[in-house]
């Protein structure tokens, strides 16, 4: 979650743009192919980046390679405070969160544990090829998908063929001289997932997004806090060979997002959260804990499609078993 957090901060900074902070006239109806095209013009032409997206189904991928590593060691202030006492906290040992046969599937280990202050040296940062390319990036998609009142996008863009929403290609602009087809209209991707990718090593940082969320928490005022939004979406650390020297993302495992899917890994991102890193971490029972987590989430984005929610301890191995009426 220490990485969850330094990527809150950039977005943050995001947040706080002009680009970003400006009033948003957004129609109910979005040209997905233009938005998709403004997207990759943006990246292509004016970020000078080898961005490629690629749409499955309502989730939009966005595969950037890095050349540089993502993070580095640096040295870290000295720490003027006194060490504190030792505090308690929890360990989080193991813990999944899957959703199948309609039911949520939590297994966890999850003890009490105490905190010892030992001030290190160095500190773990993002490195600035990360920072830099990911705020860009991010930047580029709000214009693309937030700021749609513009009709006509660029009259540069003529797109002949209706985008492939399953190939394992990039999407690639196809342009038809003299002949503008109607634009499709469609209402933006449900989920965008973007994968930021240290070529060199094969390692990469992949987010998922709730595209209402990222709306929300991007609005002026936003309409949820910085807090909040760092338990909605979803942060991965990934390794994968077929990174290696991938500058275009092909051969990638890329599948349309689901909701229930989302929503599990959404409560794994809560539980980690509401233990190790909320000012009010939790004073009693581990398993009310998640069960109240698992309720909230649901509550939060009005899913009712599911019957149960299983609990398994794997300190006690014992399962409780829930239905959904009993939320």
């Amino acid at each position: 979650m220490k990485y969850n957090f330094l990527f809150l901060c950039l977005l943050s900074g995001l947040i706080c743009t002009p680009l970003a902070c400006a009033p948003q006239n957004v129609p109910q109806k979005v040209s997905l192919t233009s938005a998709q095209e403004k997207f990759l013009k943006l990246c292509h032409e004016e970020l000078k980046y080898e961005v490629s997206v690629f749409p499955k189904g309502k989730t939009l991928w966005v595969y950037v390679p890095l050349s540089d590593n993502i993070s580095i060691l640096k040295a870290a202030p000295k720490n003027q405070t006194p060490p504190a006492d030792t505090i308690e906290s929890w360990s989080i040992n193991f813990l999944k969160s899957t959703f199948e046969n309609k039911t949520f599937v939590i297994s966890y280990d999850i003890t009490p544990t105490k905190k010892y202050d030992q001030p290190l040296t160095y500190k773990n940062s993002y490195s600035d090829e990360y920072s830099k390319k990911q705020r860009e990036v991010l930047t580029a998609l709000t214009r693309a998908y937030f700021d749609v009142g513009q009709k006509n996008i660029d009259s540069s863009l003529t797109v002949g063929n209706q985008a492939d929403t399953t190939s394992d290609k990039p999407l690639v602009k196809n342009i038809a001289e003299g002949i503008l087809p109607p634009e499709k209209e469609a209402a933006p991707p449900e989920f965008f997932v973007t994968i930021f990718a240290d070529i060199k090593n094969g390692v990469a940082v992949k987010t998922t997004n709730y595209f209402e969320d990222m709306r929300m928490a991007l609005s002026n005022p936003p309409a949820i806090s910085n807090d909040e939004y760092a338990k909605r979406f979803v942060y991965e650390i990934l390794g994968d060979e077929k990174m290696i020297g991938n500058t275009t993302g092909t051969n990638l495992e890329m599948n349309e997002i689901i909701l229930s899917d989302f929503l599990a890994k959404q409560i794994e991102t809560r539980i980690k959260y509401q233990f190790t890193q909320s000012n009010f971490p939790p004073t009693g029972q581990v398993l009310d804990e998640i069960w109240t987590i698992v309720g909230e989430t649901c509550r939060l984005y009005q899913f009712k499609d599911f019957e149960k929610i299983k609990l398994i301890d794997l300190q006690t191995q014992k399962e409780s078993t829930f239905d959904k009426s009993q939320l």
